[in-house]
């Protein structure tokens, strides 16, 4: 396990500029209040507004080319991100938004990064969003990109993702070979806090910051009920393997995994849960974090260290 602890953060508390990010936010005081809305009464539009985008950090040119990718009846588009030379490696990155936000343009920063370092072509996917595409249409366009990418012969393939898009990073990992995979704060179980007796006393608080921890889980807490109203159909259980990659029974086909986890994330719980159950992963640890921390790359120095991490791991490959 590789921990990271950073010198500005006292223990369990929030990172100084995450800290000052979330200060001003509302406080919700009743932490555990009944949220049950009908898939008519989430906004999806505004879950799709402003999304946080990273600021370009590569120091070289990098080459993007949009494509369209025939997948079954439609085409599903991705951009290919390269640095200059041949590459031999290719890695299939799958963005987050809780599956029914995010597009590929929200983390051109982070795949231009990770072109530039990782010696390897990015390949980032336009998967289909719910409400209007559910489960399993979004899984079936990863698995149809990776099909394409198997056609290049690339000598590795790699595939990652942030969230929901690292939980479909670990059904793809389910479902056929990979040499490799790293998942940033992946959505590996999409049962509710209800379904699975999630609560706050997984985690370590600084007295004087917790309404601001709490605030934040509780914001994400919600996002998981959203993501099962729109997400999956009502015949879809939540913890149906395929759904929520925690509650695989067998898990000897995932190729060795870097594990990306925020101290003060939702899905931290579970992912631990899930790290000690596969036979070949390491975990990279940021404490004081908290989901999203990698959309922010260019103002936290964290967001560019996990991209050296996987690149330096990538080049070993």
């Amino acid at each position: 396990m590789i921990k990271i602890k950073l010198e500005e953060t006292r223990p369990h508390a929030l990172e100084k500029k995450v800290y000052e990010r979330e200060l001003p936010k509302e406080m919700h005081l009743d932490f555990y209040d009944d949220y049950d809305p009908t898939p008519e009464q989430i906004d999806v539009l505004q879950a799709r507004a402003n999304p946080t985008i990273g600021i370009d950090i590569t120091t070289e040119p990098i080459d993007i080319r949009d494509l369209n990718i025939r997948v079954q009846d439609h085409y599903v588009p991705i951009r290919m991100y390269q640095s200059k030379g041949e590459k031999h490696k290719a890695i299939v990155y799958i963005h987050g938004g809780g599956f029914i936000g995010g597009q590929i343009g929200d983390k051109d920063a982070q795949c231009k990064y990770m072109a530039q370092m990782s010696d390897a072509v990015i390949i980032s996917v336009g998967y289909r969003l719910a409400p209007e595409t559910m489960y399993p249409g979004a899984i079936e366009d990863c698995l149809g990109v990776l099909d394409w990418v198997d056609a290049l012969r690339a000598d590795r393939v790699i595939i990652g993702g942030d969230s929901a898009g690292g939980n479909l990073a670990a059904c793809c990992m389910a479902r056929r070979k990979i040499d490799y995979g790293f998942l940033i704060y992946a959505a590996l179980d999409l049962s509710t806090y209800k379904e699975n007796h999630w609560n706050y006393h997984y985690y370590d608080m600084e007295p004087t910051q917790i309404s601001i921890i709490k605030n934040r889980l509780y914001r994400f807490r919600n996002l998981a009920i959203d993501m099962k109203k729109l997400y999956l159909p009502e015949s879809i259980s939540t913890k149906d393997p395929l759904v929520s990659p925690l509650y695989l029974d067998d898990v000897s086909m995932f190729p060795p995994v870097l594990m990306i986890e925020a101290e003060f994330d939702y899905y931290r719980p579970c992912n631990q849960a899930f790290e000690k159950r596969l036979s070949n992963c390491e975990v990279l640890y940021y404490e004081g974090l908290d989901h999203g921390f990698f959309d922010r790359i260019g103002q936290l120095e964290q967001a560019k260290d996990c991209i050296d991490e996987i690149a330096k791991r990538v080049k070993a490959l």
